[in-house]
């Protein structure tokens, strides 16, 4: 028998859309540009250590070293390691709470989640950041 195609502009969203946010491919990490101090995203999976990133705003070059590299990826990983567990957990009838408490707390989750990736992203200085001399090394430079 051969099988019905069918148009996946038509097909039901609703358990995808729950499913997004635990896909690697829409992961995203903030980066905060070494040069003009504007923030542009890179994709997770691209984001290893050596892969060059260029600022849209500038063109300037961004180099996560191994040590930035690592620090995002236990990031990443711990996070939404927590949230599939969560999930099941919430599936299988484990969680005391309702279906509205636990959307809610995952929100305030994610919220917070954003809110320590800007932190970080704000934090992370790749090596070949120019800095400056001042005072009175400027002089002998």
């Amino acid at each position: 028998m051969a099988e019905e195609i069918r148009d996946p502009s038509t097909a039901p969203a609703a358990d995808s859309q729950s499913l997004d946010d635990l896909d690697p491919r829409r992961w995203h990490v903030p980066i905060v540009c070494k040069d003009c101090d504007k923030p542009f995203a890179a994709p997770y999976r691209n984001f290893h250590a050596g892969v060059v990133f260029h600022c849209p705003a500038c063109q300037g070059s961004w180099v996560p070293n191994t040590t930035i590299a690592r620090g995002v990826r236990r990031v990443f990983e711990n996070f939404f390691a927590e949230r599939r567990r969560a999930r099941e957990a919430f599936a299988r009838g484990e969680s005391k709470l309702t279906r509205d408490q636990f959307e809610r707390a995952e929100l305030d989750q994610l919220e917070a989640f954003r809110k320590r990736l800007e932190r970080m992203a704000a934090e992370l200085r790749p090596a070949g950041k120019l800095v400056r001399p001042k005072g009175i090394a400027a002089m002998f430079t």
